[in-house]
Parts: C-alpha cells; sequence; structure tokens
C-alpha cells in the first residue's frame, strides 16, 4: 500500500472542486450536499491525507516522549502547545466526511468502505493522543446554524464506534460499484487492499485498548484468529514522499528540515546512536547522517559552550569509549584517531537536554536515508555537512506495518492476552522486516547506500534472540521486544509511544551495551512523562464544552481509557 502520491495533485484537485461549486452552475437539481462520482475521485486524495497525517503530526514529539529525539523529551507541554495539531485534525477530515455523506445513497460502497477505515484510522489516533474529543458532533460546524458547542465523546465510547466502523467498512467493500474507485494513492481502488487495511486497522484499535475493554483479551484474539490483517511487507501501509520541489515540497519533514533548513532539525538522542553502535545495529549507517568528524575540545572556550550538557558527547564520553573498547577491540587497545573522528558524527543530546541551542547546526547528527530520505552515512563514507538544497528526500512514514502487526502478536501472547503463537519466532521475523524494509527505502532514497551482509544481520538478530532466552519469565522477555520495537519505531514515535503507556516498558536502565531500559532525562522535567497530550487552549476559547477539558485534564496526570499502566519517572 504504497503512493507516489503529489501535494500538486492535491492543490490541482481542490482547484477544480472549487471550480465545479462555481456560482453559475446552475443545475438546481444537484444536490449541492451529495457530491457525484467526479468529485467523490477529488476528495479522496486530500481524504487519505488526512487520514495518514493523523499520526505523521505527532511523530516528532512522541519519539521525544519515547526517547529517541530531542522533540518535548523534557516533558514542558502547554495548552498551546498542540493547536494546530487540533485544528488540522478537525480541518482536514472534514473530506472524510463529505464521501461518507456523498455516499450515504448507496451507490458508491467502495468510496464509503475507504472512507470508514480512513476515519476508524484517523479518529483512532486522535484518541490515543487526546483522549475524549468531539466526534459525533464534530464535522457539523459548516452546516448554517450548527451551535458551536460540540460535545465532547468520551474515548472508550469512541473506540466502540470506530471498531464497529471497521466492521461495516468491509461489508461496504464487498458490494459491487459500477464506477472504479479513482485517484486511490493508498489502496490504487483495490476493495481487497481496504479489506485488508480495514482488518489492520481493528486489530491495531483492539490491541491498544484491550487492556481498558470488558472483552478486551477475547476480541484481540478473535481478531487473530480471524485474520486477513497485513501480514507481508508487500502489504505495508506507508506514506511515500517524492523528491518534488515545486509547486510544493512533497519532500520527507525530516529531510526538509535539517537538509534545506526549512523545517524540525532537532537532536537525535546520544543514547539512541550510541547503543547502535556499540551493538553493530545494522541500521545505523541508515538512520543517521554524520556532518562531522571533527572533535570538540572541552579546553576551548567556544568548543565548550557547544558541547552537549553533562560535561560530555560520545567521542568524550568515558563509560561509552570504555564499552567501544571493549565490543570492538576485546579490550586489547584503546579507540584510534579514525574511531573518534568516525563517533564525532554522531552528535546529539542526553534526553531531557533542554539547555539551550548553540549555533551547532553544522554539527548536529541528522536523519539519513531511513525514514527521511536523506543520505547514507556508512563508515566510509566522509562526514559532510549539509549545505543548500539537496537532492533526495523520498522517504517514507511506516504507519501500520507487517512487522508492526508481528510485534503485536508477540506482546500479546507474552502479556497474557490468550493470543497464541511462536513467540520467538515472531520477534525474529519482525526485526528482520523491519531491518529489509530499512535497507530497502534507503537504497531507493541513495543509491550509495550499501546493504549490510546477511552475516552481519544475523549477527544482530541472533544477539537479541539470545537476549531473549536469556530472560527468566515472560515479562522480562516483553521487555527484551519493547526496547526492540524501541530500535525500530525511528520514524515511528506514536508506537513506541502507545507501547510505553501500555505495558510500562522498556524499564528505565543504564546506558551500556543492550541496556534494556531508557535514560531518564538528564535533567529532571518540570513534569512528568507525557500519558496524553494537553487540550489546545484556543478549542477552549471557542468551545464552551472545552473549556473544563481545558482546565481540569493534565496531560501528564490523567491517562486515556486504555493506559492502566500511568508511566512515571521515578525522582
Amino acid at each position: 500500500m504504497k503512493h507516489t502520491f503529489f501535494k500538486s495533485l492535491l492543490f490541482g484537485g481542490c482547484v477544480a472542486l472549487v471550480s465545479a461549486c462555481s456560482i453559475t452552475e446552475l443545475d438546481i437539481n444537484q444536490d449541492p450536499n451529495k457530491p457525484s462520482a467526479a468529485a467523490l475521485k477529488l476528495l479522496l486524495p486530500t481524504a487519505e491525507l488526512a487520514a495518514t497525517n493523523s499520526m505523521v503530526q505527532v511523530v516528532s514529539d512522541a519519539g521525544g516522549f519515547a526517547g529517541l529525539r530531542n522533540s518535548a523529551d523534557n516533558y514542558n507541554l502547554t495548552n498551546n502547545s498542540y493547536n494546530g495539531t487540533w485544528n488540522s485534525f478537525y480541518r482536514s477530515m472534514q473530506n472524510v466526511e463529505e464521501i461518507l455523506k456523498a455516499t450515504d445513497d448507496g451507490k458508491s460502497p467502495i468510496y464509503r468502505g475507504i472512507a470508514m477505515v480512513l476515519k476508524a484510522y484517523a479518529v483512532g489516533n486522535m484518541v490515543d493522543q487526546f483522549g475524549d474529543i468531539p466526534y459525533s458532533e464534530a464535522w457539523k460546524g459548516n452546516i448554517p446554524g450548527t451551535d458551536k458547542a460540540v460535545k465532547f465523546d468520551k474515548d472508550v465510547a469512541i473506540y466502540e464506534n470506530i471498531i464497529k466502523l471497521c466492521d461495516q467498512a468491509v461489508v461496504e467493500l464487498a458490494k459491487p460499484q459500477a464506477v472504479a474507485v479513482a485517484s486511490d494513492f493508498i489502496g490504487a481502488g483495490s476493495a481487497a487492499t481496504w479489506t485488508r487495511l480495514a482488518k489492520t486497522v481493528k486489530l491495531r484499535l483492539l490491541f491498544n485498548s484491550r487492556k481498558g475493554r470488558a472483552t478486551g483479551n477475547a476480541d484481540l484474539k478473535a481478531a487473530f484468529d480471524a485474520g486477513g490483517f497485513i501480514t507481508t511487507p508487500a502489504q505495508n501501509f506507508v506514506y511515500q514522499y517524492s523528491t518534488q520541489i515545486s509547486p510544493q515540497d512533497d519532500r520527507h519533514p525530516l529531510f526538509q528540515g535539517p537538509y534545506t533548513g526549512t523545517g524540525d532539525a532537532t537532536y537525535i538522542n546520544h543514547q539512541l546512536m550510541g547503543e547502535m553502535i556499540l551493538n553493530m545495529d545494522p541500521r545505523l549507517p541508515f538512520y543517521f547522517y554524520r556532518q562531522t568528524s571533527a572533535t570538540l575540545d572541552p579546553s576551548n572556550p567556544t568548543d565548550r559552550g557547544t558541547i552537549p550538557f553533562g560535561g560530555t558527547y560520545l567521542p568524550l564520553r568515558p563509560a561509552f569509549l570504555a564499552e567501544y573498547k571493549r565490543v570492538f577491540y576485546n579490550d586489547t587497545q584503546d579507540p584510534t584517531k579514525a574511531d573518534i573522528a568516525y563517533l564525532s558524527g554522531f552528535f546529539g543530546r542526553d534526553r531531557g537536554d533542554n539547555t539551550g541551542a548553540p549555533a551547532d547546526g553544522a554539527l548536529r547528527a541528522t536523519p539519513g536515508a531511513y525514514p527521511a530520505g536523506g543520505f547514507y552515512s556508512g563508515r566510509e563514507t566522509p562526514a559532510k555537512t549539509l549545505t543548500g538544497n539537496n537532492p533526495g528526500g523520498n522517504g517514507i512514514w511506516p504507519l501500520i506495518t507487517s512487522w508492526n502487526i508481528k510485534f503485536y502478536q508477540v506482546e500479546a501472547i507474552l502479556d497474557g492476552t490468550g493470543v497464541t503463537g511462536d513467540a520467538k519466532a515472531l520477534f525474529e521475523a519482525a526485526m528482520r522486516e523491519q531491518i529489509a524494509l530499512v535497507v530497502s527505502v534507503s537504497q531507493k532514497a541513495d543509491s550509495r547506500s550499501v546493504a549490510p551482509t546477511d552475516k552481519a544481520i544475523t549477527d544482530y538478530v541472533n544477539a537479541w534472540l539470545k537476549l531473549y532466552d536469556a530472560a527468566l519469565s515472560d515479562q522480562a522477555k516483553l521487555n527484551v521486544v519493547a526496547k526492540q520495537v524501541w530500535f525500530s519505531s525511528y520514524g515511528q514515535g506514536q508506537e513506541i509511544w502507545n507501547m510505553m503507556r501500555r505495558t510500562g516498558y522498556p524499564v528505565q536502565g543504564p546506558f551500556k551495551q543492550f541496556s534494556v531500559g531508557i535514560q531518564p532525562p538528564i535533567l529532571k522535567p518540570p513534569r512528568q512523562y507525557a500519558l496524553r497530550l494537553p487540550y489546545p487552549a484556543q478549542e477552549g476559547n471557542l468551545n464552551p464544552n472545552a473549556a473544563t477539558y481545558v482546565a481540569n485534564v493534565i496531560f501528564d496526570r490523567d491517562p486515556v481509557f486504555w493506559d492502566k499502566t500511568k508511566y512515571k519517572w521515578e525522582f
């Protein structure tokens, strides 16, 4: 389910749609609230983009919550932090609602089924982020005379509704439709593809909510037993960006920031890069691009002001260099000058370092070929500062993948839900499929990418299987699996944020090779772990029903309905 959708198509579609509603249109027998099939094909791409953006908008901050990136990782969130996320969701999802309105006559069931899947996926993400939200009355505001005091529905009730919506979508998608679906950049108009995605979205909803629903485990087991969801890499639900720059930039957002200086250029956290180095992770040169080979000198006043807070970074950190010496030289020699130059390129920050950003843009490690569509950065590749508009950017957002589903099943097995299967075999398959996707995307983005050898992949996978075998209980094994999900979630922050809230894993731990936990914030954060996003103040000003949520719901105290763990830092 990959697409090569360009934003120019969106722009053209919107223009065409506006033109179709011109005041010169005199066909008074045409209901303007029931768009024709032609209008449906114009609405569909914008509806699909709206649904995928429901997760993409918070990927960076969710990765920060989980300790992958420096975004929002000090949890100093306010009621003004997500005004844009909230507004964008409700504005853009209007297109999905328009498709549903236009198809309630039963003449376009495939379009209707697609819209149902998109709605279930997007609304599910929104509930996972905020909890209670406007839902049943949410998209009536554009009708003249509609009261702006839209009610908030309970998160658990919304989940029940969108789970049923997935089942309804399967029914609709099985019906015949006279006109073929057009402009479908996700499923290419295939009812079979959308049926599989409907079942996959339902499985994901049941999986996330299993601890918050009375029949959660039984329903999840039934969904796994029924099958029909994504199982192979060829079926992955991903958003594929292009290299297009004009008329609108369609390159990956994580590419646009550091490579062009027009967006997000946040730090990557040291633990992620450091452990991947020590673990000989085959994904390392694809995940990160090194901009420098120079090591900052702590005795130099200028350099000292640029060294990340905490006194040192990877090439100067004694504990890290000791581990490096043990792993790569079996304690027979110290890291070489070439080693230190290589390590200097992994310039990031420790978790929760909010001490201000010096002029280090030309030093920071940046997103690489995966998932951003940037540059490959193997040890043999000289570090190079990024300047100007570079080619590339054709990366992906991995939305729901075959390896996600396998990790779900492993978690469900180990967490005693009644779901069955060979957890260890699924764990291995998930790791291999994720690594394969990383390599495939990277090779398309940067032809210099060098695929890891089969031995390198097998050695890495076997090391994790050894850790899995050494864990003495199912919960200990789940903790190991959760740490691997953490490594796999680079570019997919929502998934690991959800997992940490569902399970409390991976638990905190020291910074060392194969550390099971995650580094706690280096500075005591002003707030606890983010259990949800704070409600937008802007909504509270417009909707009286939102005011109590803005005032009384605390993001680090009040979890969404399915979160029974209430993950917290211990200070």
